[in-house]
């Protein structure tokens, strides 16, 4: 096997991520370097600091050589990255690594808070993927004033409603950036279309994938969503819509964010049947769902491909998702249920992962079959270093 030298840009890191963006890069990373390729990761301490709220975790080690950027402006350079576009220091220290390393190419994942400039670094081949909306929407989630669903492209609007400073930057040379990208990778059919038809830019679908899972003891049944706790996630909706339901079985929800408050509110209300986790290392991730019914993700807006929803498959256990952005490609099979985005619609489909036993057995047998047609790990980099290597 031939090796190769390979660069990735990423704002966020593990263990200085917040979302299952990174979790992916690292995923990548390692997978490559397990199999002798000479990887390395270019990421921001200052954009983790911004956005952190004072979370420092402790440095992690693996075959992979990974290269924080920090700036002596802190998270302060990360919000004028935003607001420029630009980031000087995180060019420079990029045009140094390709100058030592020379890679083969370089992948360019999450740059949102890197600077689109890190797109025209080095004449060898650039790949980019898209794990959000960030090339056609300054939010990254295509929610217009972070309420409803974009259905236009009234972006000023939207950031000032939204409190955030327009990018007038995104013109000019950030298109002729973009338009250098020379493969750009979607995880979902939904991310791909969107590429083509906001932006003009062409793509292949190469679906996310997670390593395979140890399988832990089981325990009582109950259900599970993992994200953060935020409005567009659907999590208000999927709590009141659970307290209707009037099933037996928890409702266990893993992670952070602002409506850490409403989910002890329930915690109260339910005598302790929602239950509040906070955030899973992967480790207790796989516990959780080893005990799961089915993970549920009734998100508002317009998820891609959800790292989550494929840790789920990989231990065969089915998903309640809702008719938003990528996510019922992610059950085909069936390997789970569509839902209505109202409190009956999801109340229903809660009632019937906790009925229906034939049906629960029949999707999870279908999920671990997704996974392994679509979500390996050994499928992924096959794919991937076809795609790299100009040889798809």
């Amino acid at each position: 096997m031939e090796t190769r030298r390979i660069v990735m840009t990423s704002t966020f890191y593990p263990p200085y991520h917040l979302g299952g963006d990174a979790v992916h890069v690292k995923y990548l990373a390692e997978e490559l370097a397990s199999r002798g390729h000479e990887v390395h990761v270019l990421h921001s301490m200052d954009a983790f600091h911004l956005k952190s709220k004072g979370r420092e975790p402790r440095p992690e080690s693996s075959g992979v050589h990974v290269h924080p950027v920090s700036t002596s402006m802190g998270s302060a350079s990360a919000a004028v990255t935003y607001l420029t576009g630009s980031n000087r220091k995180v060019e420079r220290q990029l045009r140094r690594i390709v100058s030592e390393v020379r890679p083969d190419w370089i992948h360019h994942h999450n740059i949102s808070l890197l600077g689109h400039e890190v797109l025209g670094v080095g004449k060898m081949p650039h790949l980019y993927t898209a794990h959000d909306h960030w090339l056609v929407c300054p939010r990254s989630d295509m929610m217009y004033r972070g309420k409803e669903r974009c259905a236009g492209q009234e972006c000023t609007v939207c950031a000032i409603s939204s409190g955030r400073p327009p990018q007038a930057w995104r013109n000019g040379a950030f298109s002729r950036n973009v338009e250098g990208i020379d493969h750009a990778i979607a995880p979902s059919h939904y991310m791909s279309s969107v590429l083509r038809e906001r932006i003009g830019l062409g793509s292949t679908i190469l679906p996310n994938f997670v390593p395979r899972p140890d399988v832990r003891a089981r325990g009582p049944s109950h259900f599970l969503f993992a994200g953060v706790l935020e409005e567009h996630k659907g999590l208000g909706l999927l709590l009141r819509a659970y307290e209707a339901s009037n099933v037996d079985a928890e409702l266990h929800v893993a992670g952070s964010g602002s409506l850490e408050g409403l989910v002890d509110e329930y915690e109260e209300r339910t005598g302790g049947k929602v239950r509040k986790l906070g955030f899973l290392q992967r480790g207790e991730m796989i516990d959780e769902l080893s005990t799961a019914l089915c993970l549920v993700a009734p998100s508002i807006c317009s998820e891609n491909s959800p790292l989550s929803c494929i840790e789920a498959l990989s231990m065969g256990v089915p998903l309640l998702v809702s008719p938003r952005g990528g996510l019922p490609e992610l059950v085909s099979g069936p390997c789970g249920l569509v839902a209505d985005l109202t409190v009956d619609g999801l109340a229903s489909a809660l009632r019937m992962f906790a009925d229906e036993r034939d049906m629960r057995k029949g999707m999870a047998s279908n999920a671990l079959r997704r996974y392994e047609e679509a979500h390996t790990p050994e499928g992924y980099i096959s794919r991937y270093l076809e795609l790299a290597e100009g040889t798809a």
